[in-house]
């Protein structure tokens, strides 16, 4: 289906979008702050489900208007949403749900293997029965969700699995580095999965870091885990290749139709 756009050729929230209604989302609340933190938690959903696209506007006004409040908690949502870096600000744009292109993405995955590397080989030594029985049960629940062709729950999941080895790090600074990237590192994996469904692939691997990790193999287990996040970081080099080729080909298109027409 055509995403709708604004007049200035902006894409604006569709109405279909899975944003909870303000009598289930806000309720008879007075508190900014309590306001804010509702609108930025059904905001934050909506983007990591791709419910809200990359690239959408995000309009103060409209989502006030969406959520049955003013705009200043809407104002301190989308600010707060800002900092996390899903939302970026223009002069000419607005407020828009980002936009993920190659470089980023690359440069996210870049780091993604130095810290979940290290992450991992801190771990390992210190992981306990419970956490590998907890790692076998996220992995269980993510099989379910790839079964059901559920990207966006398979991608929570995912980041679950490696939040296990971040947390279990005992290395703070480590953890705020990885926090701080693991909702973009969501949007990317289901955005790269439409494309190319490789989730049994990479729920395979996981698997094998958490063998080597419960045998105590933090050399083999670490070293797993920088080729794995390494294989999908050259995936996305094809996917945003592809990406590329098929906006030409729809131009390409696009150029076509209106020599088409002005010949006429």
């Amino acid at each position: 289906m055509a995403k709708p756009r604004s007049a200035g050729g902006q894409l604006t929230i569709r109405h279909d979008a899975k944003l909870e209604t303000p009598s289930r989302a806000i309720g008879p609340l007075a508190d900014r702050a309590i306001l804010a933190d509702r609108i930025f938690e059904a905001i934050h959903r909506a983007i990591l489900s791709l419910e809200l696209e990359p690239g959408t506007a995000l309009v103060e006004r409209e989502l006030a208007q969406r959520f049955g409040v003013s705009k200043s908690p809407v104002r301190d949502a989308l600010q707060r949403l800002a900092g996390e870096g899903l939302v970026s600000q223009s002069p000419h744009r607005g407020m828009t749900v980002i936009e993920v292109d190659r470089e980023l993405a690359d440069e996210i995955y870049e780091l993604r293997e130095v810290l979940e590397e290290m992450a991992v080989r801190l771990a390992t030594p210190i992981l306990t029965p419970a956490d590998v029985s907890a790692a076998r049960a996220v992995l269980d629940r993510a099989q379910e969700s790839i079964d059901g062709h559920d990207l966006a729950r398979a991608a929570a999941l995912n980041r679950e699995f490696h939040g296990i080895f971040c947390r279990r790090s005992a290395n703070r600074p480590l953890e705020d580095a990885l926090s701080r990237l693991q909702d973009r590192v969501r949007i990317i994996s289901v955005l790269s999965w439409r494309q190319r469904p490789s989730m049994r692939e990479e729920h395979e691997q996981h698997a094998q870091i958490l063998q080597a990790a419960a045998a105590g193999d933090a050399k083999r287990a670490s070293s797993l885990m920088r080729e794995h996040i390494h294989a999908f970081r050259l995936h996305l080099d094809r996917f945003f290749g592809e990406e590329s080729v098929r906006a030409g080909v729809i131009e390409q298109a696009a150029l076509a139709d209106a020599e088409t027409s002005e010949t006429r």
